[in-house]
């Protein structure tokens, strides 16, 4: 398996971990939304999430919120909200470049062929 598939892999034990982060990125980008905004930056709201931990809630300073997941979060945000297709701007991730194809998420199909699935 690649580096970039094993991001992937990363991504979805995080995920699965910290439940609390994918919600709280739903609850902020429901707000930009509410505010009328029809595109907005993950970074943004990924700044936000830090600092409603680290400042709001003073969760534990171990605590990581690792910026190599934010594209994975914004392409599963987009998947669950189709209504919303361009909310997030999302480009090739680098393991795209890479020859063959690649799914939303950067996996190669020879990574793990029960896991593609191509645009």
């Amino acid at each position: 398996m690649s580096k970039e598939g094993s991001l992937y892999e990363e991504w979805r034990a995080y995920h699965e971990m910290n439940p609390q982060v994918y919600e709280l990125i739903c609850k902020y980008a429901q707000e930009v939304l509410d505010r009328g905004w029809k595109e907005y930056a993950i970074a943004t709201i990924w700044e936000r999430l830090r600092w409603h931990l680290t400042i709001e809630v003073r969760s534990a300073h171990d605590f990581k919120l690792p910026n190599n997941h934010r594209a994975y979060y914004a392409r599963h945000w987009l998947e669950q909200h189709p209504t919303f297709p361009d909310f997030f701007r999302t480009c090739a991730l680098r393991s795209e470049g890479e020859g063959g194809d690649r799914d939303r998420w950067g996996r190669h199909e020879d990574d793990n062929p029960d896991l593609f699935d191509p645009l």
